[in-house]
């Protein structure tokens, strides 16, 4: 019998826990149980200035330590509706095209489609269905070197 690819997966988020970063976690955890691991991190140390020079370099660091050991990236157009979150989201595409990640886009919670300016940087979308997120996990990232034989 084949095992099953663990994937070691980032989802988009901009520094504090959204419902669809939530939802999204959760909906995995459920389907694929052992057969993912959560590389996002939406915390980051409210010392930590992200205006400043430090910050700024601080944050980008986090970000791309959590990117770059993904096989890929799950893009939640929810959490890039919030203006606000915009300019993470653009450095976490920045940092998952540089580094060659796939990426597989879900539209805002309550919404079937993602929007056209997100679909396009996107390798997939997909609506909000767990069957067929799952499908675009195994074939997508499935195909990546750096998806893991599963015991």
């Amino acid at each position: 019998m084949k095992k099953k690819p663990l994937y070691d997966i980032f989802i988009t988020h901009a520094w504090r826990y959204h419902e669809d970063w939530t939802k999204i976690s959760s909906m995995l955890d459920d389907l694929m149980k052992d057969r993912w691991r959560n590389f996002s991190l939406p915390w980051h140390d409210p010392a930590m200035d992200p205006n400043s020079t430090v910050g700024r370099k601080f944050i980008h660091d986090s970000l791309e330590t959590q990117i770059i050991p993904a096989v890929g990236v799950v893009f939640l157009s929810g959490v890039y509706a919030v203006k606000s979150s915009q300019k993470w989201l653009d450095l976490e595409v920045t940092m998952a095209k540089k580094h060659g990640k796939p990426i597989i886009g879900l539209p805002p919670i309550g919404s079937s489609e993602v929007p056209n300016s997100i679909a396009e940087i996107c390798d997939r979308c997909v609506p909000w269905d767990a069957t067929l997120l799952v499908e675009a996990i195994d074939s997508i990232l499935g195909s990546s070197p750096k998806s893991q034989s599963n015991p």
